[in-house]
């Protein structure tokens, strides 16, 4: 394949050069995957997981409630079922219980667990639940913990623990997701189960589970090292002719029903519909769907992710008004971050801290009120950050007054009681302000390469850049520069008009673009057509058919 020169050049500000990486790049293999011995406790996981199958004892797939939490659940019970097993499966109602392990419902489901004993697996979190860990031990359980997200200095549960965090592991700097570490478990359970169930495992093809560990992946926007990249490409070519009906189910309802899929549509059409469920503490419809085997049952509970997607939509926008107008910008500034408590929805406080941190670029905390069974009030908050600001580190150093917390540098969630409330936010302000002063900013251009819009619309260069997907941390989607772009049609489009619809002289034909929020900028854009043009080729979906669109950044 002959590589244009500024297709090189892009792979090149990308640290991809020679031929052999730049192979490696366009074309990961899943043969060049680690093994899955190499990732820290697999073995004796598996090893037990398969004790428990022989012995027809009762397993228990914990999750979370986003798309990562809830495709791995899914891996796992799909993976269970080719051995006949049925696995119980339980996803916190996130408004109810919130995030991780919780005893209570242990408790509650004391009398369904057996006396002879159980097993919990948990995926995606766990990592910070020593005590429950212990607790659910003490009533007769076993335990593995399988998670990715960071760990809390000398505060590993006491259990069997997969996690690629840990420095001694095989896998450490892979910065797997909570699914890919549930598929490395299936892929090590496999191994185990090789001698006493031969013909079974000759028909597991592993290769049709990456189609959930391209959706956890992309969604939770997790880093594309070189092991998730070769992951997600797999699961993406999966997804095309997935044998889940549930899957299959959930693609048509976005309008994928033939052709190659990417991450776009994982990040803009599939990721939505399933947090949105989560969202509204209904992530329970989510694993139904994922392990839906009737096709018409599939499509109705898809359905349904598509409505929640809708009222999850309104909900953001009502409280992202309530939370604009809590804000002093003077403040913001001062502070160098913003912690908001108002009448803010549990389930989207995390989306609007993310177009908070867009907004005013600082670490931002969105806290919602919750009133405990006691009559006691809590807050419960999602943060997000800005590069080179860990806001995990941050709240290392105010501990002292957090009940608990979890999750990523640029994405956690905490829990403060109404008593410790006040002085958590004067020591993270006071922390954000010293981190924030002194991070050392990535000098980036906005853009990756400069290309005419008729050099990069052609078929030779979409069908090589194509190659470049999946897109996401670590392989942004790159960005191109058209000094003189010329404008032959524009329109606004949209409920309120606030898109940019636009067409773009091409040497042969014209191009179709849109600029999402450029709205107002069509009557300069009439009476100057030939444009400094911000750009990215993306496919569009209409009525079932794909096509290559312009999407403007800016112009």
């Amino acid at each position: 394949m002959k590589i244009p020169q500024p297709l090189i050049e892009l792979l090149e500000a990308r640290g991809v050069s020679g031929e052999k990486d730049i192979g490696n790049f366009l074309f990961p293999k899943l043969k060049d995957l680690p093994a899955p011995e190499l990732l820290k406790n697999l073995p004796e996981a598996a090893h037990l997981i398969a004790h428990y199958i022989d012995a027809g004892k009762k397993i228990i797939v914990w999750g979370d409630y986003d798309v990562d939490g809830t495709t791995a659940t899914a891996l796992l019970i799909q993976f269970f079922k080719e051995f006949g097993v049925k696995a119980e499966w339980h996803i916190p109602n996130r408004l109810k219980e919130g995030y991780g392990l919780n005893i209570e419902w242990f408790k509650a489901n004391e009398q369904t667990l057996p006396k002879e004993g159980f097993l919990v697996i948990t995926v995606d979190c766990g990592i910070s639940d020593s005590i429950i860990v212990d607790e659910i031990q003490e009533m007769g359980g076993e335990v593995i913990v399988t998670d990715h997200h960071s760990i809390k200095k000398n505060n590993l549960p006491n259990c069997l623990v997969l996690n690629p965090n840990q420095e001694e592991c095989g896998f450490y700097g892979y910065k797997l997701a909570g699914v890919g570490v549930a598929f490395y478990l299936a892929a090590g359970l496999k191994s185990e189960m090789q001698l006493n169930y031969e013909t079974i495992c000759s028909r597991i093809n592993l290769k049709q589970y990456l189609g959930f560990v391209a959706l956890g992946t992309i969604a939770d926007l997790v880093e594309l090292t070189p092991v998730n990249r070769i992951l997600v490409r797999g699961g993406l070519e999966a997804l095309v002719e997935t044998k889940f009906i549930g899957l299959k189910a959930l693609l048509q309802s976005c309008g994928i029903r033939s052709g190659q899929i990417h991450s776009e549509d994982i990040g803009f059409l599939i990721g939505p519909r399933i947090n949105a469920a989560g969202r509204l503490g209904r992530a329970g419809v989510v694993l139904h769907l994922l392990t839906e085997e009737d096709p018409q049952r599939a499509r109705s509970l898809a359905e349904k992710l598509t409505l929640f997607n809708e009222e999850r939509k309104k909900l953001t926008v009502s409280c992202l008004k309530s939370a604009l107008t809590t804000l002093d910008k003077e403040l913001i500034i001062g502070n160098k971050c913003i912690v908001v408590t108002g009448d803010i929805h549990l389930g989207v406080a995390g989306i609007v801290a993310s177009r908070l941190v867009e907004l005013n670029n600082v670490p931002v905390v969105v806290f919602a009120k919750k009133t405990c069974d006691d009559g006691s009030i809590t807050y419960i908050g999602s943060a997000r950050s800005i590069e080179n600001v860990s806001i995990i580190e941050l709240f290392n150093n105010c501990a002292e007054f957090i009940v608990k917390y979890g999750g990523h540098d640029m994405a956690a969630g905490l829990t403060v009681a109404a008593g410790c409330k006040q002085e958590f936010e004067k020591m993270f302000i006071s922390f954000a302000q010293k981190s924030v002063k002194k991070r050392v900013q990535a000098n980036r251009s906005k853009h990756d390469i400069t290309c005419p819009i008729s050099l990069l619309m052609s078929e030779n260069y979409l069908n090589i850049l194509s190659k470049f997907e999946p897109y996401g941390p670590g392989n942004e989607q790159p960005v191109f520069l058209d000094s003189s772009a010329c404008v032959v049609d524009s329109r606004k489009v949209g409920r309120g008009a606030e898109h940019l619809n636009l067409t773009f002289r091409g040497k042969f034909s014209n191009y179709k673009g849109i600029g999402f929020g450029l709205g107002d900028r069509l009557n300069e854009i009439q009476n100057n057509p030939t444009r400094t043009t911000l750009y990215t080729p993306t496919r569009n979906r209409f009525r079932g058919n794909v096509s290559w669109q312009v999407r403007v950044i800016d112009i």
